[in-house]
C-alpha cells in the first residue's frame, strides 16, 4: 500500500479524468479516475470498453488532449458510462446516468433529474449539478489533484466525491465512472 502510495504522489498527473492518453501503438485512452489494486481504470476510445492498466504501464503513455467537462460527459455517456455512487451513515448507493438517479439501496424508483457540468473557475475540478423537479439536488465533483475519496473498503479509490439532498436527508460520498 506504501508503494502504490508512493506511486501516487510521483505521478499525481495521471490520476485526473478527462484526459486522453495514447500508448505505443497509437491506441487511445480517457482516463475515468479509479485506481484499484496498483490499475487506472481508462475507456479504450476504439472499442468503448473500460480497460484496466498498470500504473507502470500509464509511465509509458503520453497524455495527447484533455477533454472539457462536456465533451468527458457526452463520451461517458456514449459508451453507457454512469457514476456509481456510496456512503454510510446511512448506508447508501445510487446510479446516475445522464438524466436518472436511482437509488438502489432505498428501492426508490428513477428520479428524472436535470444535470449541468460545470469546470469550477475556482478549483479547475469537474463538476455535476443535478436536481429533479420534485426536490431532489446533488453534486459530485472531481477531487484536487492527489486527492481520493475512499467511502468503502471494497470498492475503488476513487477522484469523485458525491453530495444529496433527498428528501431534505443529505447522504455524502464517493462516487466512481463505471459501465451502466
Amino acid at each position: 500500500m506504501k508503494q502504490l502510495i508512493l506511486l501516487f504522489l510521483l505521478l499525481p498527473n495521471l490520476l485526473l479524468a478527462q484526459e486522453v492518453y495514447t500508448n505505443a501503438s497509437y491506441q487511445e485512452y480517457l482516463s475515468l479516475g479509479s485506481t484499484e489494486n496498483g490499475k487506472q481504470n481508462f475507456l479504450n476510445l476504439k472499442n468503448g470498453m473500460i480497460d484496466w492498466i498498470n500504473l507502470s504501464e500509464l509511465q509509458k503513455m503520453q497524455q495527447t488532449d484533455m477533454l472539457s467537462p462536456h465533451n468527458f460527459w457526452d463520451t461517458v455517456n456514449k459508451n453507457s458510462i454512469g457514476f456509481y455512487a456510496n456512503g454510510y451513515e446511512p448506508f447508501w448507493n445510487a446510479k446516475i446516468t445522464k438524466n436518472k438517479l436511482q437509488f438502489i439501496s432505498l428501492k426508490e424508483k428513477d428520479i428524472n433529474i436535470d444535470i449541468d457540468i460545470k469546470n469550477s473557475s475556482l478549483t479547475r475540478n469537474f463538476v455535476v449539478i443535478f436536481h429533479s423537479k420534485n426536490g431532489v439536488y446533488g453534486l459530485i465533483r472531481s477531487l484536487p489533484k492527489g486527492d481520493f475519496c475512499e467511502a468503502n473498503l471494497d470498492e475503488v479509490t476513487s477522484i469523485y466525491e458525491i453530495f444529496i439532498d433527498y428528501k431534505g436527508e443529505i447522504f455524502e460520498g464517493c462516487a466512481y465512472l463505471d459501465k451502466l
